[in-house]
């Protein structure tokens, strides 16, 4: 099999600056001008296409046209497969940029099929199954990415059980000599929260707080994918929203014992859900934390 390598540079080549191009359309659109921080982002887009579709790409689509060379009668099933296939498994790597990456190997392979357009030569409707093959497989790819990214991201996966009609800040101390530790259900750490009294606010409505004292040594982190259960006396939970929790701050201090504690901090209401509290949650109850 002989390789046109100067192909595989244009190729390469092409598929990075439309990329490149396409964001500087969008940033032309959006702000009707380009500025030095968008030239900025644009040098970053061009360094990185580029590195990606030169020192992967190139490698890959040469490993494609060995492949699909064996199996002519189904070289653009092969072809297209491989090329947006090593494009979603980037996102082991990259993250959420491997989506980028999957709409780069598809340019590529677009644009070595246009360089290659006589030697492969199709008629009307074998492009128009093609052109349905080449879009599935982009789907299941983009579809394959996210599946990828949630297996490999690391999660909180905390369970907070609160008791029922609590409003205000819970705190979580980690580390902690003496406590029990976390149990554990279906790969959630259970959280019971207790409620006890500050006497430094007696007479006011933040006078109780929230808190958990446990030995497990480590909280976890990661996106938050955390739940929220209301608990009464006999045990029955009830769901809380997400738009009536705050994550406020976390952070650490060592102890006598230079044991390093580690404490997350969270804000719950039944009263004031909403836009406004999920996100800046309420001042009063950073008082008591």
């Amino acid at each position: 099999m002989k390789i046109n390598y100067f192909s595989k540079i244009k190729s390469a080549l092409f598929s990075t600056l439309i990329i490149v191009g396409f964001y500087f359309l969008m940033g032309l659109l959006d702000s009707h001008t380009i500025d030095i921080n968008t030239l900025f982002i644009l040098i970053i887009i061009l360094f990185y296409a580029g590195i990606g579709n030169f020192i992967y790409g190139i490698p890959v689509s040469i490993l494609s046209d060995y492949l699909s060379s064996k199996l002519l009668k189904y070289r653009f099933i092969v072809a297209v497969f491989i090329h947006i296939f090593f494009g979603c498994i980037t996102t082991l790597i990259i993250g959420e940029l491997g989506k980028f990456a999957i709409i780069s190997s598809c340019l590529f392979f677009l644009c070595e099929e246009w360089q290659n357009r006589k030697v492969h030569k199709v008629g009307k409707i074998k492009i128009t199954i093609n052109t349905i093959i080449l879009f599935s497989m982009l789907f299941i790819s983009w579809w394959g990415s996210i599946q990828l990214l949630d297996l490999s991201e690391e999660k909180t996966n905390n369970i907070y059980l609160i008791p029922e009609g609590y409003e205000g800040s819970i705190i979580t101390f980690y580390n902690v000599s003496n406590q029990p530790q976390l149990q554990m259900k279906e790969d959630f750490n259970l959280i019971p929260v207790q409620v006890k009294y500050l006497e430094a606010l007696k007479d006011t409505y933040i006078y109780p707080y929230g808190i958990t004292l446990t030995s497990t040594e480590d909280m976890t982190s990661g996106t938050v994918n955390d739940k929220y259960y209301y608990v009464d006396t006999k045990g029955k939970r009830t769901k809380v929203k997400e738009s009536c929790v705050y994550h406020g701050s976390g952070g650490s201090f060592t102890v006598e014992s230079d044991k390093e504690v580690n404490y997350n901090i969270i804000q719950i209401t039944n009263s004031d859900c909403g836009e406004d509290f999920m996100f800046k949650g309420k001042d009063d109850y950073d008082i008591q934390a």
